[in-house]
């Protein structure tokens, strides 16, 4: 932070401290955010791996469980269609007999008979209306139950009225649980949100029995489990993720996430670079403003005792002759025009801050205004010990200029040209047409321009780095409006200058290959243009 504090002190040290506490205030919490955020990532993402495990894990104990319930449920349904007589005498040629008379003989079992019963229920509650399950319980009831096996299933057997009978046994048979139960089971109960999961269901030998989508021989089922159900013995349920595996879909949570930090880190980055950007901006401006407040103060000044001065000297009398009187009144009339330059360059300044600069152009003589400037003031000119010289072409076309703003360009270019040629005292102005653009230069052999600052010179306030440029003093105005001036125009400006040999700027005109159209409301030949504010 230290570079950075000196950066922005270098603008304003109290403001820049200012600056530099505000970007470490933001920047340093973000900063940290950001490293606790990217070391969280690989813990949630063992989060994230083990928590999609889990769920993959239940609901295969799911899948177990309903399998499991609907063979129950199938052999109650076969138990209540046969009846306890006929379970309880255990022939299965009249078992059988039962279920295709109950339309379920494709019910098929290795075990099924009624093997252990209550009679709690039905001592003196049973309903009158059954007495023909009161018979047989009484008739089970001396009869000791048989010891449950566990290599078969249970489920109780009762009556409509709820009334526990006795506990059927069974175990259906391989064929028609792993592959009738298993397939009714997946087709009509099995609920997969979003088709998420791929569950297959294989037997003890490595047979897929059934798979809800289809498996490429490389991908990896993540999750499984073997039943233990008796019907169901052996049976492996494995589990995959559709479009990815588990891993894979952590890693592309994980790589979101990192990727979403990292968007959020250089948008505030740039947030803060823009704020810091601005804000020096602002900083640096403020300073220009203030320059030029204490510039101005200066510039008005002078002219102003320089014509009070003089004036109060002719007005006394104390002129000794009128050789001196002349150069009095020369003199009066030098800084009266400065004067009247300078608070042209400022109100123009300000219409154009506030957007209420308008540009009257009408055809005119581009090569007569320029002459009209450089005449008008060749003789104050050459009074200051400078060579001026003027080259103006005879072909140059009549365009639509404001031919007063023009004239406050060229002339703006003049005085640059003086204040910063302090040795080769030589300016040459000229006008010549080049393919389709009228170019008017205005060329010295002063300081020059360093290339890192000739296009910040046309920015308002600006003045460049220069020990000469800092005792010399200006607005920093002048440079700006020629540059808005031309823009109204179409045109620009454009600058070549080396320093210590020189510069040359050049105010570049459109030549338009035919006539503008009349604009409405202003008479033909005169066009009104309102320029938007700097």
């Amino acid at each position: 932070m230290t570079g950075l504090q000196n950066r922005v002190a270098g603008v304003s040290n109290s403001r820049g401290r200012i600056v530099a506490i505000f970007v470490g205030a933001v920047l340093l919490p973000s900063v940290a955010l950001s490293v606790m955020s990217f070391n969280a990532v690989p813990k949630h993402r063992e989060y994230l791996k083990m928590s999609l495990l889990q769920q993959a894990d239940q609901l295969l104990g799911y899948v177990e469980d309903s399998l499991e319930a609907l063979t129950r449920k199938k052999a109650l349904q076969a138990a209540r269609a046969v009846g306890p007589e006929r379970l309880l005498e255990g022939r299965p040629a009249e078992i059988r007999r039962a279920l295709r008379a109950s339309g379920m003989g494709d019910v098929q079992f290795d075990t099924f008979r009624l093997e252990a019963w209550s009679s709690s229920r039905l001592d003196g509650a049973a309903p009158r209306s059954h007495p023909e399950m009161r018979a047989l319980s009484d008739a089970l009831g001396g009869i000791a139950p048989t010891v449950l096996r566990e290599e078969d299933d249970a489920v109780p057997l009762t009556t409509p009225g709820g009334d526990e009978l006795g506990v059927v046994r069974f175990r259906f048979s391989c064929p028609y649980a792993h592959r009738e139960l298993v397939r009714e089971f997946f087709e009509h109960e099995f609920r997969n949100p979003q088709h998420t999961w791929v569950i297959r269901v294989t037997d003890t030998d490595g047979a897929v029995l059934y798979e809800n989508a289809p498996t490429k021989s490389n991908e990896n089922f993540e999750v499984k489990r073997v039943m233990s159900a008796p019907s169901f013995e052996g049976v492996r349920l494995e589990l995959r993720n559709r479009d990815r595996s588990i891993e894979q879909e952590v890693r592309r949570l994980a790589l979101a996430k990192t990727v979403l930090i990292g968007f959020i880190d250089l948008m505030l980055l740039a947030g803060l670079g823009l704020v810091f950007a601005n804000v020096r901006r602002e900083l640096r401006l403020s300073r220009l403003k203030s320059d030029f407040v204490a510039n101005v103060s200066h510039e008005l000044k002078t002219p102003l005792a320089l014509i009070r001065l003089f004036a109060e000297t002719l007005e006394l009398g104390r002129v000794p002759n009128t050789d001196k009187a002349r150069q009095y009144h020369g003199i009066i009339n030098k800084e009266s025009r400065r004067l009247t330059q300078l608070i042209n360059n400022i109100l123009d300044f300000s219409r154009i801050e506030a957007g209420r600069k308008e540009y009257r152009l009408s055809p005119g003589d581009v090569g007569a205004v320029v002459r009209e400037v450089v005449e008008a003031y060749r003789f104050q000119i050459e009074q200051q010990g400078f060579t001026l010289e003027l080259e103006i072409a005879d072909d140059l076309p009549e365009l639509e200029i404001d031919a007063e703003a023009l004239s406050q360009a060229v002339l703006n270019l003049i005085n640059n040209a003086i204040k910063y040629s302090p040795e080769e005292r030589r300016i040459r102005v000229s006008a010549c047409r080049k393919g389709a653009s009228l170019r008017v230069s205005v060329s010295d052999r002063g300081i020059g321009i360093p290339k890192s600052e000739q296009k910040k010179i046309f920015e308002k306030f600006y003045r460049a780095e220069s020990s000469l440029v800092h005792t010399t003093k200006g607005s920093g105005l002048g440079l700006a409006l020629v540059r808005h001036i031309m823009e109204a125009h179409g045109g620009g400006i454009e600058v070549e200058s080396t320093p210590g040999e020189g510069s040359t700027f050049t105010l570049v005109l459109p030549v338009l290959p035919a006539p503008q159209a009349q604009v409405a409301g202003v008479p033909r030949g005169t066009m009104t243009k309102a320029v938007p504010p700097a």
